[in-house]
């Protein structure tokens, strides 16, 4: 009958798992009853790789559980951390299309009361331009550009004129320091 024997790294490269990890399961009753030693060599017999492929295959399967636990959880947390952060948002956009209806509600009534005051100035306009045309029909009104001169503004003008020149000619036979003073 021939049994197959395993050294410490073919067992951790079958099982995906380093020397040190099968070395520390290896107590001294292990090594007793699977091992014999070859030179400088462990060699595991078939009852002793199958303990040891139990183990960490047992080991394997309740780690690939608990990370997958982990990762459902994990999982679902960033799925309600998503979730929050979409409601945020969504109720964020929402405000401010509030915001905006609000405003555009405010320059409607602004436009609807700038046509009023539009329609109001050219009504009062067009009042004044029918008074204005009515009293042009009138005669005595003088039209534009047209200025006839009186003999008063004449008589005015001159004594201006006369009046300017005599206080000049008063303060130039005065030295310089007396017109100062």
């Amino acid at each position: 009958m021939s049994t197959n024997r395993y050294t410490i790294k073919q067992l951790s490269d079958e099982l995906g798992v380093t020397k040190p990890g099968i070395r520390k399961l290896m107590n001294s009753s292990f090594r007793k009853r699977y091992t014999t030693v070859t030179g400088n060599r462990i060699l595991i017999n078939e009852a002793g790789a199958k303990v040891i492929r139990d183990h960490f295959g047992n080991h394997k399967a309740e780690t690939k559980d608990s990370s997958q636990k982990q990762t459902q959880t994990v999982s679902s947390n960033d799925d309600d951390k998503v979730l929050k952060a979409k409601n945020e948002t969504i109720a964020l956009l929402k405000a401010q299309l509030k915001a905006k209806d609000d405003q555009i509600a405010n320059m409607q009534k602004l436009m609807d009361q700038n046509q009023q005051l539009l329609l109001n100035t050219q009504s009062e306009n067009k009042h004044l331009l029918a008074l204005n045309h009515d009293s042009k029909t009138d005669e005595s009104q003088v039209q534009d550009g047209e200025y006839k001169e009186t003999e008063t503004d004449q008589k005015q003008e001159t004594e201006t004129t006369e009046n300017s020149s005599n206080t000049s000619n008063s303060n130039d036979n005065k030295p310089w320091w007396k017109r100062i003073f």
